[in-house]
Parts: C-alpha cells; sequence; structure tokens
C-alpha cells in the first residue's frame, strides 16, 4: 500500500521537531509503554508498518508483548513483497491508536520467528513512544456510584488543621473537577492545595499539588447547590500521571461494555 498518512515528522507544523514531539507527546517508562501497547493488542486495533524509505505500509496487529524476553510480536501483512520490505529496513515506524488516540513509535531490524505455530515479524519493544494527545487533553466524568475522591487538608486557627473529601466530577491528567456540597473549601481561583490525597477505587491513591483555575455554583439533579472547582495539577510526577492514565482506560472500557451490554 502507498503511504497516505503523515507520520510524526510532519504530523503538526507546530511540532516538527523531534525534541518538541518528545516533550509534547512522549511516553518513556517501559511499563506504561507496555500498557499502552496491551492495550492496542485487547482493542484490536490495526497497526500501521512504515518501512523506512519505501512510502508503503503493511496493515498488521500486535499478537503479543513479552517483557521477559523484550519481545513485540507483530502480524505479518498480506503482502509477501511488503513483508519482506519491513524486514530489511533498519527502522520500521508503527502507527495505531489506543482509545481513539494515535500511537506512534519505531522498531529497529524486524525479524521473522515462529509464534503460536505461525511466521510472525518481532521486534524489542520500543524504549519511547508518542501519545498524540495532549496530558491535561481527555476528561472523563466519573462516576456516581463509586467516585474517585479527593482528601484536601487545610490550615485552620494557626497551627491545626482540618480535612474534608470531595467527589470529583471528573479527571484529566492535567486536572480535575471537584464537587463541594457543603462549602467546606475556599475555591479562590489561584489558590494552591499542597498534599491532596486521591483516591481511585480499586485503582489506587496518588498525593498531589492542586491549583484552583475556576470556580462557581451549581445545581445538582438532586436539586441541591453545590460549588464545582476546576483545579489543574502542578508538577504531576510520572507515577501518578501513569495511575489516572489506567484510571481513565478502565473507566472508559467499563463504558463500553456497558454500552455492549445494553
Amino acid at each position: 500500500m502507498s503511504n497516505p498518512h503523515l507520520v510524526s515528522g510532519h504530523y503538526d507544523d507546530a511540532y516538527q521537531s523531534a525534541d518538541d514531539l518528545q516533550e509534547n507527546f512522549g511516553v518513556n517508562s517501559p511499563i506504561e509503554i507496555q500498557f499502552i501497547l496491551k492495550a492496542i493488542q485487547q482493542e484490536k486495533s490495526l497497526l500501521s508498518l512504515f518501512p523506512e524509505r519505501s512510502g508503503q505500509f503493511v496493515l498488521s496487529s500486535i499478537l503479543a508483548i513479552e517483557p521477559a524476553r523484550n519481545l513485540l510480536l507483530v502480524d505479518l501483512g498480506n503482502d509477501p513483497a511488503m513483508n519482506e520490505l519491513v524486514l530489511k529496513a533498519n527502522t520500521v515506524t508503527c502507527v495505531s491508536s489506543q482509545n481513539r488516540v494515535k500511537i506512534e513509535f519505531c522498531c529497529e531490524k524486524f525479524q521473522l520467528v515462529q509464534f503460536e505455530g505461525r511466521p510472525t515479524f518481532a521486534a524489542k519493544i520500543p524504549s519511547s513512544l508518542l501519545r498524540f494527545q495532549r496530558r491535561n487533553f481527555y476528561r472523563i466524568m466519573t462516576p456516581v456510584s463509586n467516585p474517585a475522591t479527593c482528601l484536601f487538608t487545610m490550615l485552620v486557627d494557626h497551627d491545626q488543621q482540618s480535612e474534608a473529601i470531595f467527589n470529583l466530577f471528573d479527571i484529566s491528567c492535567g486536572g480535575m473537577a471537584l464537587i463541594d456540597q457543603h462549602y467546606a473549601l475556599d475555591l479562590e481561583p489561584g489558590k494552591v492545595f499542597a498534599g491532596c490525597l486521591l483516591n481511585f477505587p480499586e485503582a489506587g491513591e496518588i498525593v498531589v499539588t492542586a491549583a484552583i483555575r475556576n470556580s462557581y455554583s451549581m445545581t445538582l439533579k438532586n436539586g441541591l447547590s453545590c460549588q464545582r472547582a476546576g483545579c489543574e495539577f502542578i508538577n504531576l510526577p510520572e507515577d501518578g500521571r501513569m495511575l489516572i492514565q489506567r484510571y481513565i482506560t478502565r473507566l472508559e472500557q467499563q463504558e463500553r461494555q456497558f454500552r455492549r451490554d445494553a
């Protein structure tokens, strides 16, 4: 097949340099890379293989990820001649999607191996990949029946502390919106709260620093008035971002399952 797509070097005029791409979209954690590749496999997303300097691509899919052997196993294409191009190329650019987000990575020197009784492409698991979604772009609403929560610790009367727990309205890797039904928190925009404990049911918890960016009153479906505050995470650590992304992915998988069962 000829290549009708634009890969990373020309993905967006504003992000043409490799440094810009890596800074804005790069994923370098081995655990997160394996998680994304496994999700692509589970979603049965197509994987396009672009051998260097060929102007052609092969449609494929991920068959398995084997961290113990550092191997990514990929299905052969339908065209033997194109498969040969993949095997001869020093570098192959791989493009797919995970949760409707474009994923791109490079593999060096695909080999031909046997997997489950058939010939298969194999290469080392990439040490980095590009996930073309801004880290704070995609927000998802949290379940009302089993919500994620955030524990705020506030200083009152000089050396005394007070705690308050709030349900999250939505969450992203860049921030969160929370609901304060009792007007317990001073949600003035610009105020920063350190040591906030985020708890994600069945997923884990992390400590974050949150800055209030906006707040306003709203009326819930039950008719009660409350405060809604939009917060931005400040210097969110990588392991925290990974946990939030895993939680978002789980909610999306649950939503798709609910739609299939409906």
